[in-house]
């Protein structure tokens, strides 16, 4: 069962700069026909960072979420209480045309049943329900953990998904799912694996290398800002709507990856601490971590017209 709750008062704190944030020139996708309609899955960080920027291109936003009293305030938002891992939460949503569906989605728990339970269990209900002769564009929102390399090399969208973990192989079920699902549906599917999303509420990483806890390795760090992906998602969605054929699937990351006390160094910079003293009292290993060793391009992205600007 789902709880309708409307948004009504203010934007709150995630309120969006679009000239200064989204990294494209943009339109309305609009001017005269009824209100094209968005639906956020999983409404938390991400979406709540999207939902204004989707209101200023002409978009009426609804958002969905496990407790829509948890979500902030954002002026004329829909947030409905709604478990997308049950059947007959999607049934009543898809009693609704929708224009535009964005996914992302949190699991569970950390685990493989998390994760099956938190990305693969609603994806299959999504596509069970979506109607077929429904032009919905979906954006769903991956994770690069999809690539399992361990050796430092490049990596684009060409590249063959094979991950190294349950969880990552559970992402790659995820994906394949829509991908299947929406195949003989008239909907359009792109997927955007995002690569280790940091911003505020995300400061695990400088934590630890504030604190001393952090460990170097000889590995890659490739990052995206929360704004950068929301605004990655807005101008996919732009993109679309104005005409663009868009691809399958993106990589949203910085321009450059950082390797081991490079990262730390630019985090340290940025917490204005002396970071070669920082440098030089954190722990090293040799060890390549569970998160593996690559570089990831973002030229597909970028050649649609987006830039991050966090970069």
């Amino acid at each position: 069962m789902i709880d309708h709750k409307h948004h009504e008062h203010r934007r709150d704190e995630h309120e969006h700069e679009h000239d200064s944030q989204c990294g494209h020139e943009h339109g309305e996708i609009s001017e005269h026909d009824e209100e094209p309609q968005a639906l956020l899955i999983g409404y938390g960080d991400i979406a709540q960072r999207l939902a204004p920027m989707l209101q200023e291109i002409g978009f009426a936003v609804t958002g969905v979420r496990r407790r829509a009293t948890a979500a902030p305030v954002i002026e004329g938002v829909t947030v409905q209480s709604g478990d997308v891992q049950e059947a007959a939460t999607w049934k009543e949503l898809m009693r609704s045309s929708w224009d535009l569906i964005v996914v992302t989605l949190t699991p569970s728990e950390y685990s493989t049943v998390g994760y099956h339970q938190g990305y693969v269990l609603p994806m299959q209900h999504l596509v069970a329900e979506l109607p077929s002769s429904s032009d919905t564009l979906v954006l769903y929102v991956s994770s690069t953990s999809v690539y399992g390399q361990r050796g430092g090399e490049w990596v684009d969208e060409t590249t063959p998904a094979e991950p190294s973990s349950s969880t990552g192989e559970q992402l790659l079920l995820a994906e394949a799912t829509l991908m299947n699902g929406l195949a003989e549906k008239q909907a359009k599917l792109a997927i955007v694996r995002a690569a280790g999303i940091y911003g505020p509420g995300r400061e695990r990483m400088y934590r630890a290398i504030q604190e001393g806890s952090y460990t170097i390795t000889p590995v890659w760090h490739n990052r995206i800002h929360a704004d950068d992906l929301a605004g990655a998602l807005e101008h996919l969605a732009l993109e679309h709507f104005m005409g663009a054929e868009l691809d399958e699937v993106y990589i949203a990351c910085e321009n450059q990856p950082l390797f081991g006390e490079d990262y730390v160094r630019h985090i340290a910079n940025q917490l204005e601490l002396d970071a070669e003293q920082v440098i030089a009292n954190l722990p090293k290993s040799n060890e390549v971590g569970a998160r593996g060793n690559k570089r990831l391009s973002n030229k597909r992205l970028r050649a649609t017209g987006w830039q991050p600007l966090s970069d």
